[in-house]
């Protein structure tokens, strides 16, 4: 090879590799070693691929020797695999000293991150039914001519793709190069997923697969990893059944997972395809099997977990999901159907999409997924090329807006001619607005978390463009909101009962003077012990519910919801009034759904009353009940300002008009029922005035809240505030900033 070592991870862009494979970028850097994105130059289309260069500092030269042998036998082996939920891996070569494996380039992330995303346990449906696609997989390796037992299956080994797709990575090719050494992950798998037989007490087969895969769905629907199994055996009484943890999940789902997690293998489920038989019993699966020994043994319910019976299917798993719209009549022309046609996503494909973060490229073991798009076609016709929406959202939809998206790609839809394809980039409002000022991103359209952020935008690209707005105000590429969440007071329920006792309501006015009591709780006849009345909210200058917070706190000085000028905020008296609620904060956030989540773990330790979104209240009620908390209420101030995520196409001179009317064309696509519906299952309101938050569609986040909560929702929110102009609002960040920028603040 004739080269010096490389350091792992220090290839620069247009670095070309094999003498074919032109580099784009790092992806990303880790233990394991380093991914790249680069184009295969052997092809005129220059497929995009994925490279990983495996890394073996820790490796010594007979280590490395023996390490790269093992490599190229795992390469060949999953060279020839081919199955929906593997990696396509299409090359093996050495170079500078370093190994690589060429495979396919995916957009995804483990589900390990979708439940960290999601900040609890996960809906058993979903679980399950990404349980039925592991043991489709699973069947398909034990099943080869060459048996192949994965040996590691746990959350982080296992990627969700955005169209729903479960993906499994990591068959042992990077644990050789790991720090830790071949021996530990290779033996024993990971503590918790393991069995007993893998800690030296007996051969792996098929049937060790099957307690671990039994032990992810553990996790996935309690958000807790189980005891590990040498401490079941020497101590019973540590390991906690599902629903000790999670009452929520359903006995027979239980019944699954305690007979794939079986001590002794000839007690557990002895094959993946009657495993499959079983999970496919209690929730049917979504799509047919595609591989296996399954395909042949699953031809109707035949097993109960409880009864030894086929059970009868519940309503809700008979629900009918969420349909992907017709686009409308005056697009329809315009538009492609998918080959086959169609006209829904399946409930997997909408649900398990929901809580997806960022999309980007997620490197793990041995794969890099991608949610691969394709455009429809009607007879005849083919697109004559592509139109990209690059398309900037807020973090705060994010569930909503992966689902969303899949489901607008899903469609084929065109424009004159040619596919829109809409490329997303989730991004924190305030954060994404300084890129678009600065240039770093130049968004087709942008959507962040309300018109506070838009018009600040607006404003400051008037000041450096000789007055010329960005942001549409009229006519048809007027900015429009998709969804609204109106801001909420999160209180647990035992102070919000003695705030209620004192006061009479909960208002910013009673919330100012429980602030600045000496003795807190005990003054309005709470607990002493409680301490003071601690506040909380995220930063302002980082996250949009602070903003909405500091903003709401001057309409409630001067008792007004318009108009609100930059004189007033420099007033002294409303800075005072100000100082007095952002002294009784211990900790500032930096983003609103990562904050709340820190509020319920530390609890009113730290937390008394947190200002944030409604619909966060709603779908992080699971994370309260597995912190024993007492319930997280949401009680509306009188005035209200509502995050209103405005869908913005930007008037920059980079976008062009087929891309501005293909950003109209998505942004009706995202205003339509069923898309709109498919928001309440994020919690969101919708603006749509045909659905409403009462619409009895599946995992509505409004109607699966505990009573007390249900009592509380209001049907509209009521008055409204007026959102400022940008130069109120950058007056507000300023002054915010110079007071308190260098408060406490959490890392979420």
């Amino acid at each position: 090879m004739g080269y010096g070592r490389r350091a792992t991870g220090a290839l620069q862009a247009n670095a070309l590799l094999d003498g074919r494979y032109r580099v784009v970028r790092l992806v990303g850097k880790g233990g394991f070693g380093a991914v790249y994105e680069a184009r295969d130059e052997r092809f005129q289309g220059r497929r995009v691929v994925a490279i990983k260069e495996m890394s073996d500092a820790h490796l010594s030269p007979s280590e490395r020797s023996q390490a790269i042998t093992d490599f190229r036998h795992e390469a060949d082996l999953l060279v020839q695999l081919r199955h929906p939920n593997l990696p396509d891996v299409s090359d093996f070569f050495e170079e500078g000293g370093k190994a690589y494996l060429v495979m396919e380039y995916v957009e995804g992330k483990t589900l390990e991150k979708e439940q960290e995303d999601i900040g609890g346990p996960i809906d058993e449906k979903v679980v399950m039914d990404w349980g039925l696609q592991l043991c489709d997989v699973l069947d398909y390796l034990h099943t080869r001519p060459q048996p192949i037992i994965f040996r590691d299956m746990k959350p982080s080994n296992v990627m969700l793709t955005q169209s729903g797709q479960i993906k499994l990575i990591d068959f042992g090719i990077a644990r050789v190069f790991k720090s830790t050494a071949a021996k530990d992950t290779t033996s024993l798998g990971s503590r918790g997923y393991a069995p007993l037989e893998q800690y030296g007490r007996g051969q792996t087969d098929a049937r060790s697969d099957m307690y671990a895969l039994g032990a992810t769905l553990y996790d996935l629907l309690t958000n807790s990893v189980p005891a590990d199994a040498p401490t079941r055996r020497v101590n019973p009484q540590a390991f906690e059944t599902p629903r000790q943890v999670n009452p929520r999940i359903s006995p027979a789902v239980e019944s699954i997972v305690l007979k794939a997690m079986e001590q002794e293998p000839k007690d557990r489920f002895q094959t993946a395809a009657e495993m499959y038989q079983a999970i496919a019993d209690v929730v049917p699966p979504q799509k047919p099997v595609t591989s296996g020994t399954i395909a042949r043994t699953t031809t109707g319910p035949r097993w109960n977990t409880l009864t030894g019976s086929a059970p009868q299917p519940t309503a809700s798993a008979g629900a009918a999901p969420p349909q992907v719209p017709t686009p409308p009549a005056q697009q329809q022309q315009q538009m492609m159907p998918s080959t086959p046609p169609q006209r829904g996503m399946s409930r997997r494909a909408v649900l398990t999409l929901l809580g997806v973060g960022a999309v980007g490229v997620a490197a793990a073991g041995t794969g890099i997924y991608f949610y691969s798009r394709s455009g429809g076609t009607q007879p005849n016709q083919t697109p004559s090329g592509t139109i990209t929406v690059n398309f900037t959202y807020s973090t705060e939809k994010s569930q909503w807006m992966q689902a969303a998206v899949a489901a607008f790609q899903k469609q084929g839809v065109t424009y004159n001619g040619k596919l829109i394809q809409v490329v997303p980039n989730q991004l924190g409002s305030v954060d994404a607005q300084a890129k678009i000022l600065n240039g770093s991103i130049q968004p087709t359209a942008w959507s962040p978390a309300s018109f506070l952020e838009l018009n600040l935008l607006n404003t400051k690209w008037k000041q450096k463009s000789a007055g010329k707005d960005i942001v549409p105000y009229s006519g048809d590429l007027a900015s429009r909101s998709l969804v609204f969440s109106p801001l909420v007071f999160a209180i647990w329920q035992d102070r919000a009962q003695v705030l209620q006792k004192k006061y009479g309501g909960i208002d910013w006015s009673s919330l100012h003077s429980a602030f600045i009591l000496k003795n807190g709780w005990g003054d309005i006849g709470g607990d002493p012990n409680w301490g003071v009345v601690k506040f909380g909210h995220t930063r302002p200058d980082q996250s949009n519910s602070g903003l909405l917070t500091i903003t709401l706190l001057a309409y409630a000085y001067y008792k007004k919801q318009r108009g609100l000028a930059v004189a007033e905020i420099n007033d002294s008296g409303f800075q005072n009034y100000l100082a007095d609620f952002e002294n009784a904060v211990n900790l500032f956030g930096l983003s609103s759904g990562t904050y709340l989540q820190q509020v319920i773990v530390q609890g009113p330790a730290q937390f008394d009353v947190t200002s944030i979104y409604e619909n966060l209240v709603l779908t992080l009620q699971p994370a309260v009940q597995r912190q024993n908390r007492p319930a997280l209420l949401p009680f509306y101030p009188g005035l209200n300002l509502e995050s209103d995520h405005p869908f913005a196409i930007l008037q920059g001179d980079w976008v062009t008009p087929d891309e501005r009317e293909a950003a109209r064309t998505f942004r009706d696509f995202l205003l339509s029922k069923p898309i709109q519906q498919l928001a309440l299952t994020s919690g969101f309101r919708p603006t749509s005035p045909d659905v409403q938050i009462t619409d009895k569609v599946p995992n509505n986040a409004f109607l699966s809240q505990p009573p007390v909560i249900q009592s509380m929702l209001k049907a509209n929110i009521e008055p409204l505030g007026q959102p400022p102009g940008g130069d109120v609002i950058d007056t507000l960040i300023k002054q915010w900033v110079n007071s308190y920028g260098t408060k406490p603040t959490t890392t979420g």
